[in-house]
């Protein structure tokens, strides 16, 4: 994957808004690409979870499950294989994810997938997961809970409700076998090591690991139970990791449908997470004093550690640059404009595209990626710049300052 300077710079000034990752598929509660979400759009997808922990799990969405807002967004038969998207403009480094199910509305979770290093990589992929013949059937809420390995201790997390079929399974014994999600820098005795790839304490049975550089997570608090007590959430506790397997990302994604919605309930809320005190709608006055810019660019656009350590003063301004939800987003299309002056039509994301690694600019102000075989969601470029180009060489991201005018004054004599 060639990056051309300006835009590895562009990226670097872009993390402040664009800041993180955030699954798209399957679309959880609220996304921008949640068919249901209507206008209450959160457009700070990317940011982690609060560091006291008040809106753990799903940043306090999972609320929304059972009403029309909640309904399912994908479509899952117990024993099949399916994967889920993520995408974004700054993936630290990587680090390690789980995909996880909850059947009690959010308050247990049990873990399908674990993935080891490289997750999630930077830009868009996928990630290859296998829901358990012992899944019951019906509406289930889906997790993608991710720990960073550069920058702040912290951990993020999106859901989105699924329907399950063609289980006989009992809820009571659902997933019993299975670990409970780990849970970690969130106030609760558990944090883990900066520059290392997470390894979970037990990753169940399906894991792909693909770090040579791995840590545990260190404190008391990090001991996970082993999933034997099903929907209780109890179990005995263990840190032995079964044998793991590396296996390649699926890059297709299955088609979204929908299911009937329930009546709504309460959840109650749980857990702790990560740092980021300041409100997702707040704007920092200290913006550009923290902007530090990479000495060196890899290919996956990260930030050195001391980087990442500057910029977490402003983890919660992923907002600033994005749409509010009301501020007009480009209309997807099947245009194809060639975007070399920021005014190409924007592509459904999902679908397919020939040229791997094109980029599309839109209107200068947002722009996708052709990743995998298929359109990345469109992605808002930082405050005070504007894209431009379409093609990997020529796609670049550059200030847009705005004159400033100045009236003379003279003195009075």
């Amino acid at each position: 994957m060639k990056f051309t300077q300006s835009l590895a710079l562009a990226f670097g000034f872009a993390g402040l808004a664009q800041a993180h990752m955030e699954m798209i598929y399957p679309p959880p509660f609220k996304s921008k690409a949640n068919p249901f979400a209507g206008s209450d759009v959160d457009y700070s997808m990317t940011a982690p979870l609060s560091g006291d922990g008040s809106n753990f799990p799903c940043k306090g969405y999972q609320s929304l499950f059972g009403t029309d807002a909640g309904q399912a967004t994908a479509s899952f038969a117990a024993g099949g294989t399916y994967n889920m998207t993520i995408t974004g403009g700054a993936n630290h480094g990587g680090g390690s994810c789980q995909a996880s199910l909850s059947f009690d509305k959010g308050s247990t979770w049990k873990v399908i997938h674990s993935y080891i290093g490289n997750c999630p990589a930077a830009g868009t992929s996928s990630f290859d997961f296998t829901i358990p013949s012992d899944t019951p059937s019906g509406e289930a809420i889906f997790a993608w809970s991710w720990f960073n390995q550069i920058g702040n201790r912290e951990m993020y997390m999106n859901c989105a409700a699924v329907d399950i079929t063609g289980s006989s399974a009992k809820r009571a014994s659902a997933l019993s076998s299975k670990p409970d999600m780990f849970v970690a820098n969130v106030g609760n005795s558990c944090t883990t090591l900066e520059g290392f790839d997470l390894s979970f304490p037990d990753p169940g049975d399906e894991v792909d690991n693909d770090s040579s550089n791995t840590h545990a997570a260190e404190g008391s608090g990090c001991a996970t139970g082993s999933g034997s007590g099903g929907d209780s959430g109890s179990g005995d506790s263990s840190s032995a990791a079964p044998a793991v397997t590396t296996t390649a990302a699926a890059t297709s994604q299955p088609a979204v449908t929908t299911a009937p919605a329930n009546d709504a309930s309460s959840v109650p809320g749980g857990v702790f997470i990560t740092v980021s005190s300041a409100p997702a709608d707040s704007a920092p006055t200290t913006v550009v004093n923290t902007i530090v810019a990479p000495t060196t660019v890899a290919n996956t656009i990260v930030a050195p550690t001391t980087v990442a350590n500057t910029l977490v003063t402003v983890t919660k301004s992923t907002a600033i640059s994005e749409p509010s939800a009301t501020a007009p987003v480009a209309t997807p299309s099947s245009g194809t404009g060639d975007g070399s002056s920021g005014d190409g039509s924007a592509h459904t994301a999902g679908t397919a595209c020939s040229t791997e690694g094109e980029w599309n600019c839109v209107g200068g102000t947002q722009f996708q990626r052709c990743a995998s075989g298929t359109w990345s969601v469109l992605m808002a470029v930082a405050d005070g710049t504007k894209c431009s180009g379409s093609t990997v060489s020529s796609f670049a991201i550059s200030s847009a300052r705005r004159r400033r005018s100045f009236r003379s004054y003279r003195p009075r004599v």
